[in-house]
């Protein structure tokens, strides 16, 4: 689990600088980061025709996830620092070795039911860990684009968060339940970590 200490210094700290460009630019470069491997997971299925009930459900997540991406991209104020951008590539390497590792198994997440189990829960981790709520201060103006945004995106998330628990479950039924339970709690320990990272780094000079 996330240590609420460092969503508490994450938000003190934003509540006394503001959203500056340079925390702007941490929270949408992490943010992009972690959505990136997901719209490419479920990039596939918008190159298929009548579509079933399960493709209907990629499809959706992969559409939101490409609209939280371009909302964030086109409201936050950058930095052209350029060792913010180096940082936060240390920071997610992690979950892009995850990503990659998922994407780039023998015929793909669409054709090998263990890289597809493998994707979707490592996009539950995703959706289920990273909260952006918790580190925006009571003080913030609600009406600030980028806090818009920030509010827009966990609202996403909760939605689709349902999406990949029902999907979840009907996956890879022939794998024991300890086995897939497993399989997601290590990559809620990962992302964990990587997030616990992040949340140190918003508060780096």
């Amino acid at each position: 689990m996330i240590d609420s200490t460092g969503y508490d210094q994450a938000r003190d700290y934003i509540a006394t600088e503001g959203f500056t460009a340079e925390l702007q630019t941490k929270i949408a470069f992490f943010i992009n980061a972690v959505k990136t491997g997901n719209v490419a997971y479920h990039s596939w299925v918008q190159w298929l025709v009548g579509l079933n009930v399960a493709q209907q459900q990629a499809l959706s997540q992969y559409s939101r996830e490409l609209e939280a991406i371009s909302l964030l991209v086109r409201t936050a104020r950058w930095s052209s620092d350029p060792m913010l951008f180096m940082r936060g590539q240390q920071i997610v390497a992690p979950l892009a070795s995850a990503w990659s590792q998922i994407l780039f198994a023998p015929f793909g997440p669409m054709l090998n039911q263990d890289a597809a189990y493998r994707g979707m829960a490592l996009g539950h981790a995703q959706l289920a860990r990273v909260r952006l709520a918790p580190i925006i201060p009571d003080s913030a103006d609600a009406l600030d684009p980028f806090v818009v945004v920030l509010r827009r995106v966990e609202q996403e998330n909760a939605r689709m968060l349902q999406l990949q628990i029902r999907m979840l479950k009907h996956m890879n039924q022939e794998f024991p339940v300890a086995s897939r339970e497993t399989e997601v709690e290590g990559y809620q320990r990962l992302v964990d970590e990587v997030f616990g990272a992040f949340l140190s780094w918003m508060t780096e000079r």
